[in-house]
């Protein structure tokens, strides 16, 4: 039997079997009603559409119109105005909850009203109270232009580091559970009459991973469909790339530290050993996160960020982001995906040799020393 045959069949092992276990298809599930809770409730609930509706009884100034668009557009708030017949029809309305302002221009020349159902909506007031200011008008200079698409970018970079952490880490450990669980009911050993042992590790690395591959493409779909459909954001024009940097750097992340996780967790005998024994790989892991969160995403294009671009461990948080906020060079990221996939090499030559002499050791933990010497006796 070819190597690449042996690896698509214990891949398709592991799909058929944890794709089809309760655990996977719950999680799933959980996750896609988290992430449409997440985009549609607060609408259902609080009743925002992301646009404020403000009716109008009577006639405002001239200038009315053209103020308030300029201020809501200057204070990034969407305001709507439609006229109302009366007073006592626009409270109603507000009642009901199809307005959230209502301002009130008596024909005799007395002070407006604006009036609300709740004073919750201070900007709106604030909005509409400048409107009708008859001061002068004021220019604006900005001496560094601001960029449209920022905040939904910084939106983006913040979920996708915290999807790839989650996922890369999630299904790292289900492959070292799957280890442990293997090599503590001997199924192991009928395993490596017919397939070698490295043969083994790629192959559950790689059906893991198409697993995984499949929920973060299920959760950045509806994410991204449902937040378009509910009018929550507007795609910024470095979506599809960044979209797709979240999916090569899943691969990559994923390959690294699932197949680290999957060395470590063939030199213990029992789940308790393999945590430890991954614990100096979930601190990296962990490291990784926190230095994306708080360094890569406060300064994208500073020295720290660039440098940790080239760190293969690091890389797969950071790339991403820099990718999102549009702080990285295209050689930058080639650079780094060359550089993360030679260490995925390195990984799967050296980590192999000591999966495969540790696989079989049964009876306590073993040290990579001892795995490696008797990896090269057999």
């Amino acid at each position: 039997m070819s190597r690449w045959r042996s690896v698509w069949l214990v891949a398709r092992r592991e799909i058929i079997e944890r794709g089809r276990s309760r655990a996977f298809v719950l999680s799933l599930g959980f996750t896609v009603a988290i992430i449409l809770g997440g985009l549609f409730l607060p609408s259902l609930i609080g009743g925002a559409t992301g646009t404020n509706r403000l009716g109008i009884v009577g006639t405002p100034p001239p200038t009315f119109s053209t103020q308030l668009a300029i201020i809501s557009a200057a204070s990034n708030v969407k305001v709507e105005t439609e006229q109302v017949v009366d007073e006592a029809t626009g409270e109603r309305r507000l009642r009901a909850g199809s307005l959230d302002g209502l301002l009130v221009v008596p024909d005799d020349g007395r002070v407006p009203v604006f009036v609300v159902n709740e004073r919750r909506n201070g900007s709106l007031g604030q909005i509409v109270g400048a409107s009708l200011s008859t001061g002068p008008s004021l220019t604006f200079r900005e001496l560094t232009p601001a960029d449209p698409n920022r905040d939904t970018s910084f939106l983006f970079a913040n979920v996708g580091v915290i999807l790839l952490f989650i996922s890369i880490f999630t299904f790292g450990t289900w492959v070292l559970t799957g280890v442990v669980e293997e090599k503590q009911s001997r199924v192991v050993e009928v395993v490596l009459s017919t397939v070698e042992a490295r043969d083994l590790l790629m192959g559950k690395v790689l059906g893991i991973g198409l697993l995984g591959l499949l929920q973060l493409t299920v959760m950045v779909a509806v994410g991204l469909g449902g937040g378009f459909a509910a009018h929550r954001f507007t795609l910024p024009p470095a979506t599809p790339g960044a979209v797709a940097q979240l999916f090569l750097w899943f691969g990559l992340g994923y390959a690294l530290y699932s197949t680290a996780l999957g060395v470590l967790g063939a030199l213990a005998s029992r789940m308790e050993e393999a945590s430890n024994a991954a614990s100096p790989v979930s601190f990296i892991a962990m490291g990784a996160y926190l230095f994306s969160l708080i360094v890569a995403l406060d300064d994208p294009s500073g020295a720290a960020a660039r440098i940790a671009t080239f760190v293969p461990p690091v890389a797969p948080m950071v790339v991403p982001l820099r990718t999102a906020l549009g702080a990285i060079e295209p050689w930058e990221v080639a650079v780094s995906a060359l550089l993360t996939a030679a260490a995925i090499w390195v990984l799967f030559v050296f980590g192999g040799r000591v999966y495969s002499g540790a696989i079989l050791r049964t009876g306590g933990k073993i040290g990579l020393r001892d795995a490696w010497r008797i990896s090269r006796q057999s």
